[in-house]
């Protein structure tokens, strides 16, 4: 019994050597527990807007982690200065865009829905959140940004009135450059020939680790 202990004593020195003592597990517990209690409330969150607002939310839950690479992978960064972002909801790919962009490059960010602009002004709070996708050729060229690298969508097409479909992706295409991208996600491929019939080419690809599983589109504008 005094040989376990003896064992046990000198385990803890070495822990506490290696400064893994009991200071530093709690603040590492802490940091995780907060990660998830954040991944949770902005859940919750969104499930609620989800409920209020179908259309405009589009998912019972945000973009999971592999939605979100196969979409940042479609963006060159080096050669991206100016992306704008339609439907952020909760700031997922707005994270990994602000993360990803270059020094002197500038992000556009749309949402309509209040409270969940609120949130990304919130955690960004020098970045300003617009709301109608509409009016992206308007605020893009009141910065005095002539065309945008890349455009970022979450937008629920199939569930949005036609009209505003045809609206949206009109300003997508005043502010695009050619060769510009327009990247986005969707459930179905519902919009595959409606995009085919805008963009010079379109690419697609499939993330099934997303609830629901979603269709990724590389649109490319002609030159």
């Amino acid at each position: 019994m005094n040989a376990y202990y003896g064992r046990l004593i000198k385990n803890i020195k070495k822990l506490k050597d290696r400064r893994l003592s009991g200071r530093y597990w709690r603040m590492a517990f802490q940091s995780r527990s907060e990660k998830m209690f954040s991944l949770v409330t902005e859940g919750a969150i969104f499930l609620k807007r989800f409920v209020k607002k179908p259309r405009q939310v589009g998912s019972v839950i945000p973009s999971s982690s592999f939605l979100t690479k196969a979409m940042m992978s479609k963006i060159k960064w080096d050669d991206a200065c100016y992306v704008a972002e339609l439907g952020a909801g909760t700031g997922v790919f707005t994270r990994a865009i602000v993360r990803s962009l270059k020094p002197g490059g500038k992000v556009f960010v749309f949402e309509i829905d209040q409270t969940l602009r609120a949130m990304i002004e919130n955690e960004y709070p020098r970045l300003k959140v617009y709301g109608d996708a509409t009016e992206l050729h308007r605020v893009v060229g009141d910065h005095g940004v002539d065309k945008l690298d890349y455009v970022v969508s979450s937008l629920p097409f199939a569930v949005l009135p036609p009209r505003a479909t045809a609206s949206i992706l009109d300003a997508v295409d005043k502010c695009l450059k050619p060769g510009g991208k327009f990247i986005a996600y969707q459930y179905s491929m519902h919009m595959k020939s409606y995009f085919e019939k805008r963009f010079k080419s379109v690419r697609m690809s499939f993330v099934l680790y997303n609830v629901p599983p979603a269709f990724v589109y590389e649109c490319t504008k002609g030159e």
